[in-house]
């Protein structure tokens, strides 16, 4: 625990100690059904950086649903998108989900899809999974945060929750590419609808962060 502890605080330590930013929201093309946050930092240039990532990350949400469209699965749709933003301190760690619905003509049912994204504030750069390595203690000789050390505290938390996943499903075969941290920086990793479980059991959000009590 305290390895894991003093590991977070190294992470932390090397963001820099900046005023948390300020989100203010924007409308895609002024369409009332596509916001998303925009991220204002006292360096303007940060700012961009960040903003950029979001509305590239927006804009392919957007592409994925016009090519179903395009490709004539669907004649119409109905999609919508709003964000949160679960982490937001002033040591620079900036944290949103992109909240995707979509509901295809006759289709069976909607969908919801989570997007992350994750920022040091202070300089715009993204902060991706690949630097979870940075924040956890060995377990069994491997990452905190390797597949099979996820896996294994997913299996925990679905039979915990009475979650039942697919039959198939064995082992991550690499760390999940949706992550965000909350506001005590716990890490928590996004499986969407339909990827290790059934469509019914919704997005799972794993809360993978060690407790400190």
């Amino acid at each position: 625990m305290k390895k894991f502890i003093l590991a977070l605080a190294l992470f932390l330590m090397s963001l820099s100690s900046v005023e948390a930013a300020e989100i203010d929201s924007a409308l895609y093309l002024g369409n009332a059904d596509v916001n998303y946050p925009l991220v204002i930092v006292e360096d303007s240039a940060v700012a961009a950086k960040i903003n950029k990532e979001i509305r590239a990350e927006v804009q392919r949400l957007i592409n994925t649903v016009n090519e179903s469209m395009a490709n004539g699965e669907f004649n119409s749709v109905v999609m919508e998108i709003d964000y949160r933003i679960p982490c937001n301190h002033k040591d620079g760690l900036l944290s949103i989900i992109l909240d995707q619905y979509v509901n295809y003509e006759n289709s069976a049912h909607p969908s919801r899809y989570y997007r992350t994204l994750n920022f040091n504030s202070s300089t715009g750069e993204r902060i991706w999974a690949s630097s979870l390595t940075e924040i956890g203690p060995n377990v069994n000789g491997e990452d905190y945060y390797s597949p099979k050390n996820i896996t294994r505290r997913l299996f925990a938390y679905v039979e915990k929750n009475n979650i039942v996943l697919f039959e198939d499903f064995q082992q991550l075969i690499a760390v999940p590419e949706e992550f965000y941290f909350d506001d005590a920086t716990h890490v928590h990793f996004i499986f969407q609808q339909g990827e290790i479980a059934p469509y019914a059991v919704g997005i799972i959000d794993l809360d993978d962060g060690v407790k400190t009590e």
